[in-house]
């Protein structure tokens, strides 16, 4: 492994999973929802139930901001706000079941999308992908910490 590997990687990296997002986006957008909405609904079925705080700071935003997502996602159905059990003056913030469902539905859309393309590639390329999600997975992992 040459030493400039890691720095020539992640630049590699960070393109194209950017890219590979926004084409996701562009191939299964969610109508009803600003992307920051989606994020935040993701979040939450990925962590679970959580804190106001919590949610600023796994989506990289101010308290203002969660909270104004959070108001929109709760107008319309999608989150409940509860009592913290350990702290009176904090919510939890936790996904209803329409939100579940919005989730589970653009998750498969954007699967469906991804398993077309990844229909279009070489067994090759197929094996490459294969062999590189676990390393993907734990880098994700820890990007998220």
């Amino acid at each position: 492994m040459t030493e400039n590997l890691p720095a020539e990687l992640a630049g590699e990296l960070r393109h194209s999973v950017t890219r590979l997002y926004l084409a996701l986006r562009r191939n299964s957008p969610i109508t009803d929802l600003s992307a920051a909405q989606a994020s935040a609904l993701a979040t939450i079925s990925d962590h679970g139930p959580m804190r106001m705080g919590a949610l600023a700071d796994r989506e990289g935003v101010r308290m203002p901001t969660a909270t104004n997502l959070v108001d929109v996602l709760a107008r319309d159905g999608l989150v409940t706000r509860d009592p913290d059990p350990d702290d009176r003056r904090a919510v939890v913030i936790a996904l209803t079941d329409e939100g579940q469902t919005i989730i589970r539905d653009v998750r498969t859309r954007r699967d469906d999308v991804v398993a077309s393309a990844l229909a279009q590639l070489s067994d090759e390329q197929l094996a490459a992908l294969a062999a590189a999600a676990p390393a993907l997975r734990d880098l994700r992992t820890r990007l998220e910490k």
